[in-house]
């Protein structure tokens, strides 16, 4: 009880700690807390984290009213809270391990201050003023405690919440309901807590998180201090030369870089995914500032997660990356000041941008007064910038051009391939798969296609669409322009008939049901597995494989950044099982620890799933070799033939491909053997998908001589 604490009418931090001596004695005595304050960091729950303990075990709920200005990693933490209120398997996710709150505190402060969020044993909002361009800030600092039997304590001062505070010379005044005289103070400190946490002080307004989020009116500040020191400055001034390459290289990688100088410095290095890329190219760009004292490197991303890798990774090389996106307010003027700095002598300059913000023209414009012999474009999944929208991102004004992919062309598209060959000047260096595991940057794997078949009126689906797309190519074997769009779509139709199969579902859980069998009978555990599966798909196969007892999560593309990171590190740990994903694994997310992937959607773009695969053979502790399981679509006893060949000629290429550097080849071969012999097609065997390629293009045309009737 409050009464008993015998408290001081002031607290000073001249005398004593503000923290240990009166806020975590006053929350271990109460079951409400009511807080308002200018400034909040996450490390102060830390420092209070036994008075925080005992306040949640006794069921004590806090609300925090401050000001919108907060440090990154809390804001994200705030947020990753509100997700889990409407998320059990995440909220689950954050409550791992959370046995006693003040060890958790002390443990990983960030991830226990999400999980009060969610648990509402913290609730948030935030003051902002009501005037619109009202510059003042909520600075209050005010608090009440309640206990159990209504007794109130307020306290008013100078302190925030946050580790500097208790660096500061600091004092609460003490106001208790029970003491004489105190109660009209008492009373007034509640009474302007409530009001505002209410809306309805006149002066500020009050948002809850989901409103926050929505109006986006959180200011982030930075962790370093907001003036600049002469030091500092001086460790990095414009004539330093701190870009230095900080890992050693492979002497792949080397040999990258050198076949790229001798091209002019220009070219696609065609690298298998998990082999460095990367690490390549912002290498091969520290090597020509070092040469030439004097480079800016616009660096191209087409994902907003990318942005946070690469932006990590120029750091370690010496780059200070500036980000363009259209989540980054005011990103055109900073990037005309820095354009300006650099022309007038700054010796770096390095621009990461969203290939959707590359290709607008505010950045076109802006970024063309750069000197083109001092400028290097960097290209990440180059192949996506020959897309008819993206092609404005290939800027004519730099003269050094890289470009990184693992799959250079681009699938039913001749002239967007043309144009990245062109622009980038062809391939200069080339990394298989084969020898990146033959050399042992990838680890080995096995392959089993499981062999599915379609439905009757699947099939006809599927022969109709076919049709209709050798119409539309009639001699060509591109579409007319004006065709163009309605090819894309029947397209689309038919590669969903075969991604969405009914038989397939069957199919893969009767073989992950059985390797779940196995590994219970080997005393082992079923995990580090990955499922792709069809868009529209993944809720129904996530319940159908946590039936079969395994801890499992979605991994798609509305699971926002942060969630995403905490699913990977939980999937990594082995505490879940499975990932259930539709595309968003397909280019940038790194899941080394799979041992296990099933397939069970994928297109005939090639583009997709030798990225999927190569994500899969990303090397990680204790991992020897991956195991892939497909499902492949064959044709069935009744199938017409035409249909028949139609469906082996589109599926064999990526068997081919699968099997072609699998330590298990012609076992899987075997399995595929009969369908194929059965129309005298064995030599799909060995063409693999740019093998066939031109085939299937002809395929299409020769489909407008045959009208297949569905009965």
């Amino acid at each position: 009880m409050l009464p008993k604490l015998n408290l001081k009418p002031v607290y000073d931090s001249e005398e004593c700690d503000l923290i240990s001596d009166l806020i975590v004695p006053l929350l271990s005595c109460s079951i409400e807390y009511w807080r308002g304050v200018g400034f909040f960091a996450s490390g102060w729950l830390r420092m209070a984290a036994h008075g925080l303990s005992r306040f949640a075990e006794q069921g004590g709920r806090a609300r925090l009213i401050m000001s919108p200005i907060l440090e990154e990693r809390d804001w994200e933490a705030i947020q990753l809270g509100e997700r889990a209120k409407q998320d059990e398997v995440l909220r689950r996710l954050l409550a791992r391990s959370l046995a006693e709150i003040e060890q958790s505190l002390a443990r990983d402060t960030l991830n226990t201050f999400a999980w009060m969020v969610a648990d509402e044993i913290l609730d948030i909002r935030f003051a902002v003023p009501r005037k619109l361009g009202d510059r003042g800030q909520y600075h209050d600092k005010v608090a009440f405690f309640r206990d159990a039997a209504e007794n109130t304590v307020a306290i008013h001062g100078s302190f925030n919440d946050s580790v500097q505070g208790t660096l500061n010379g600091e004092a609460f005044s003490v106001f208790c309901s029970w003491e004489a005289g105190h109660h009209a103070y008492v009373t007034r400190h509640v009474t302007r807590l409530e009001r505002l946490w209410n809306d309805q002080n006149t002066q500020f307004r009050a948002f809850p998180i989901p409103e926050a989020l929505r109006r986006q009116i959180i200011a982030l500040r930075s962790a370093r201090p907001p003036y600049r020191s002469t030091v500092s400055d001086a460790s990095v001034a414009p004539n330093d030369n701190r870009l230095n390459v900080p890992v050693q290289l492979h002497d792949y990688q080397e040999e990258a870089i050198a076949a790229w100088d001798a091209a002019g410095r220009r070219g696609i290095f065609e690298m298998a995914t998990g082999t460095g890329k990367t690490f390549t190219a912002l290498a091969a760009a520290t090597r020509v500032f070092q040469a030439s004292g004097h480079l800016a490197v616009i660096i191209l991303v087409p994902y907003l997660h990318l942005v946070d890798q690469w932006g990590g990774h120029c750091r370690r090389f010496g780059f200070r990356p500036l980000v363009c996106h259209s989540g980054v307010s005011g990103w055109q003027a900073a990037l005309r000041s820095a354009i300006t700095d650099f022309r007038h002598g700054s010796r770096d300059l390095c621009i990461i941008a969203v290939h959707n913000t590359a290709a607008g023209s505010d950045f076109c414009r802006l970024v063309s007064s750069l000197p083109p012999d001092k400028t290097l474009v960097i290209g990440d999944e180059a192949h996506a910038l020959g897309a008819q929208r993206m092609r404005a991102a290939l800027l004519p004004i730099a003269s050094l051009r890289l470009g990184l992919t693992a799959t250079p062309r681009r699938w039913y598209d001749d002239e967007g391939t043309e144009t990245l060959l062109q622009y980038f000047g062809g391939v200069c260096f080339t990394l298989t798969l084969e020898d990146a595991i033959a050399r042992g940057f990838l680890v080995p794997y096995t392959y089993h296609p499981i062999p599915v078949t379609l439905t009757d009126s699947e099939e006809c689906e599927v022969a109709s669409l076919t049709h209709q797309i050798a119409v539309l190519l009639g001699d060509s074997e591109q579409p007319k322009a004006a065709d163009r769009e309605e090819l894309e779509r029947l397209l689309r139709e038919r590669a969903r008939v075969l991604a969405n199969a009914e038989s397939k579902d069957a199919a893969t859980l009767a073989v992950l049901s059985q390797y779940v069998a196995d590994c219970r009978d080997s005393g082992s555990e079923a995990r580090d597995i990955l499922v792709y599966c069809a868009p529209g798909r993944h809720r129904a196969i996530l319940k159908q494989i946590a039936a079969l007892g395994l801890n499992c999560h979605e991994f798609v593309h509305q699971v926002r950044e942060r969630d995403r990171q905490l699913v990977l590190e939980e999937f990594a740990q082995g505490h879940l099982q499975a990932l259930i994903a539709i595309r968003c694994l397909d280019e940038g997310v790194d899941v080394p620890s799979t041992r296990n992937a099933f397939f069970m959607a994928s297109t005939t773009n090639p583009r997709q799933f030798i990225q999927r695969r190569g994500r899969i053979l990303r090397k990680s502790p204790g991992k020897e070799r991956a195991v892939i399981w497909d499902c492949v679509v064959v044709p069935s006893q009744t199938t017409p033939p035409d249909v028949a060949r139609y469906l082996l000629r589109r599926e064999m290429p990526r068997f081919a491909e699968f099997a072609e550097c699998a330590t298990n080849k012609y076992r899987a071969r075997e399995v595929i053997r009969p369908h194929l012999d059965r129309y005298g097609m064995l030599h799909l065997f060995d063409m693999r998908p740019w093998d066939v390629y031109r085939q299937a293009v002809s395929l299409d045309k020769e489909r407008s001589e045959n009208d297949v009737e569905c009965q």
